[in-house]
Order: C-alpha cells, then sequence, then structure tokens
C-alpha cells in the first residue's frame, strides 16, 4: 500500500462529492476509515481546516465547524506525522519551481516522507513535485492503491 500526501483539493472535493464512486470520495473515505496510509504535518492540517471552513465550502458540505473539527480529529488519529525542516526558503533537490505560492508547505512534507506519493489535482504543484517525487492525480491513485 502506498503513503500519501493528499492535498487539500482532493481532501475538499472529496467531502463535496455526492458520488460515493468519486476517486475523491474514496479516497477521504479510506483515509476516514484508516484503510489508506497516510502522512500529515501541522500546516497541512491548518490549511485543511482553513479551506473547509471557508463560507462558500462550508455552505456546499453542510458540516458546522465542529463537524469539520470531528473529521480533522479522525484525520488525525488515522495519520502519521511528519514535519518538514524549518523554512529556510530553500526547495529540496530537484524540485521544479515556481510553485503557487502556500504550496511550500506540501513539498516539506514531501522532503520530509521521501517514500509517499503526491496526491493532487493540481497541476501546477504536480507540475513542480514531479522532477523528484511520485505524483498522482485522484483518478489514478483511487485506480492503483483502493
Amino acid at each position: 500500500m502506498l503513503l500519501a500526501v493528499v492535498d487539500t483539493n482532493v481532501l475538499v472535493s472529496g467531502l463535496l462529492a455526492g458520488n460515493t464512486e468519486s476517486p475523491n470520495r474514496r479516497i477521504v473515505d479510506a483515509m476516514l476509515s484508516g484503510r489508506l496510509r497516510y502522512v500529515l504535518s501541522d500546516a497541512l492540517l491548518v490549511e485543511y481546516r482553513r479551506v473547509l471552513v471557508r463560507p462558500a465550502i462550508a455552505q456546499r458540505h453542510g458540516l458546522s465547524e465542529d463537524d469539520v473539527d470531528a473529521v480533522l480529529e479522525t484525520l488525525v488519529l488515522n495519520a502519521g506525522f511528519r514535519e518538514g525542516p524549518a523554512a529556510s526558503g530553500d526547495l529540496p533537490a530537484g524540485c521544479d519551481p515556481p510553485l503557487v505560492p502556500g504550496d511550500e508547505h506540501v513539498v516539506a512534507l514531501m522532503d520530509a516522507a521521501p517514500s509517499a506519493v503526491l496526491v493532487t489535482g493540481d497541476q501546477r504543484l504536480a507540475e513542480a513535485v514531479a522532477p523528484w517525487r511520485t505524483v498522482l492525480t485522484p483518478a489514478g491513485f483511487a485506480a492503483t492503491s483502493l
């Protein structure tokens, strides 16, 4: 079973998906049930929460802040934790800038968990990470790992 770093866009899309067979939904369900090996960092967890409580997104998923916190608590319980190196502004060897500002913590987490694959729908982040780590779309990851 692959170890994954699940980007925020995959988590949010999975929680918004009405179709239980959508790749993003299957990934989130596997995270919540403990059937998926994945790593988190404090920074990624903060980003998950920040995006999930945005009014427009909260209106779509219908979860209260307490519900969002309960989902995040379950994710924490099922995750491995890694922290990237202290933010020095240096990108890992092989990382191909430019990163979208705010994605540095994902790159740092990938650097701290070298066996992990990045699961993302963010093309720019995927292109930045692909030269030095494995990157899969949600559909590709779900097809090979779930």
